[in-house]
């Protein structure tokens, strides 16, 4: 809602959704990385012919385990490994690094479920430890290391624990040179402001698309360079996006045409016509207090959500970013529901399942957890399970911004840390990054800001209204991986997310 507006006489389960700063706080908490089963790794390189299964003990008792560029490597630490030199109790595996470039950037991430990781970086020839990490961030105990090579230096990558005879499963990842992003992080904006047009053309291999003259009274389609992507062609005809909200308005005037319709449903026959579980669900589902088909929102948070991803282009209302595309109400929070953290989890990572199922391509969230609440392992879980499918998720950074102490995005948007999806800050008309949101955080993660103040859109009841909040910000991103999905339907997630990140613009924001 706009940031005059209150919550009051609203139930509290609404203060999760992200249209206006919250009255509660949360901060990043542990990331229960179950990323191990789940992540599929990249091609192998020759010099690392070897079953991503292989207990790292036994390799480690060899002469060296060598790691190549961009390999991942699911090991253990067990009772069997050597002891850490300095580190009392703590086992050790030991790594080399293939050789790389001088100057060039390497990423290394090291991610465990079953103990609290430590990452070393060794100097081969001196044997000094160069660099290490124990907590990627504040509330992640995992660890990332990020560094330039230096002159005909050779490393060594040692995975240790933090406490002392931990042992257990683990993922190491080294990245590098072009698949490291080359462009700014900065620790408010992440890197920079979305543009639809940059993101469209490098999703197509094209050259950027030419520039047109800012037409619109939307601010936030000018902003991120919609119409120069509709000048080419992209409207997001053809891709599903699911609104995880409060559901949606889906006989609105500017909307009604472009709600999902279930190809394999038959409205009103009281039977699971296409056998996924759900009957009658021509329209999506409502996973909230009752179960039922009709996903109506009573709110207007998920409509307006809903407008500015693809209202129709007519000759009234409002022109959602992607207004081909076609949305999928997920209705997994209203005003009425039980608010525990539990019951808030169970209810978005099964919208999140039956999403991806039923064909989205893209997922909005414009909510987030509250702090001091356990980590939101389902919707980690049913994230992974996205990822999988090669579903995108975009996700609101939070509304926490202006309160001393907050320096990183809330869940499920703090999940992008794990490259399970793309958080979203807000910016105002001016280019000033929004006061109220969320930092993108010291350790660079997939983060971009997009227009989130004083925008115009859809809400109950045929009307329009403008709303406030990183909840307006993720819209606008959303519906750019629409276009981008429309240009070229083969994208994976992790080709989405760098294309975003590569072709945000950081000049576009002012963060002083």
């Amino acid at each position: 809602m706009n940031t005059s507006m209150s919550l009051v006489g609203m139930s509290q389960s609404l203060d999760r959704l992200l249209d206006q700063p919250c009255a509660r706080f949360q901060s990043s908490r542990s990331y229960s990385e179950s990323l191990l089963d789940s992540v599929d790794s990249p091609s192998q390189r020759q010099s690392f012919q070897r079953s991503a299964a292989v207990d790292s003990r036994s390799l480690a008792q060899q002469e060296r385990v060598r790691l190549a560029a961009n390999d991942v490597y699911k090991g253990k630490l067990g009772k069997g490994d050597r002891l850490h030199p300095n580190r009392q109790n703590r086992r050790v595996d030991l790594f080399a690094l293939g050789r790389v470039k001088s100057g060039e950037s390497v990423e290394i991430s090291l991610v465990s479920t079953a103990f609290d990781p430590v990452l070393e970086l060794i100097d081969r020839r001196t044997k000094q430890v160069v660099q290490s990490n124990d907590d990627r961030s504040k509330g992640d105990r995992n660890s990332y290391i990020r560094f330039e090579t230096e002159n005909r230096a050779r490393y060594q990558i040692q995975v240790t624990s933090f406490d002392r005879e931990a042992t257990g499963r683990y993922r190491l990842k080294v990245t590098t040179g072009d698949n490291v992003a080359s462009t700014v992080f900065d620790y408010k904006s992440g890197y920079g402001l979305v543009d639809a047009a940059a993101a469209v053309a490098a999703a197509l291999k094209r050259a950027p698309f030419a520039s047109l003259p800012n037409t619109s009274d939307l601010w936030g389609l000018d902003a991120i360079n919609a119409p120069e992507a509709w000048a080419e062609g992209f409207t997001g005809k053809d891709v599903i996006v699911a609104v995880l909200d409060t559901g949606v308005n889906y006989n609105h005037k500017d909307l009604k045409d472009n709600i999902w319709k279930n190809p394999g449903e038959i409205a009103g026959n009281g039977i699971d016509d296409d056998k996924n579980g759900f009957i009658d669900d021509v329209r999506g589902w409502k996973f909230v207090d009752t179960d039922s088909n009709n996903p109506m929102d009573l709110d207007g948070h998920g409509t307006h959500v809903s407008g500015t991803i693809a209202a129709m282009n007519n000759d009234f209302g409002v022109t959602g970013v992607a207004y081909n595309a076609k949305i999928m109400p997920v209705k997994v929070i209203d005003g009425r529901d039980d608010n525990s953290t539990q019951k808030f989890d169970q209810n978005l990572a099964a919208g999140i399942r039956y999403a991806v199922d039923n064909g989205a391509r893209v997922l909005n969230m414009s909510l987030g957890a509250y702090i001091g609440e356990p980590t939101l392992q389902a919707t980690q879980r049913a994230l992974q399970y996205a990822y999988r499918k090669g579903a995108i998720a975009v996700m609101a950074a939070g509304n926490n911004g202006a309160i001393p102490g907050v320096d990183s995005p809330i869940e499920p948007a703090a999940f992008a840390l794990d490259n399970l999806g793309i958080a979203v800050g807000a910016i105002r008309e001016n280019y000033d990054l929004a006061r109220f949101s969320n930092p993108a955080g010291k350790t660079p993660l997939p983060f971009v800001v997009g227009p989130g103040v004083k925008v115009k859109s859809t809400v109950l009841q045929n009307g329009y209204d403008s709303y406030s909040g990183t909840s307006m910000a993720s819209p606008h991103v959303a519906g750019v991986v629409a276009l981008m999905l429309s240009a070229n339907p083969n994208l994976t997630p992790d080709q989405v997310r760098q294309i975003l990140i590569e072709t945000a613009n950081p000049e576009g924001v002012k963060t002083a």
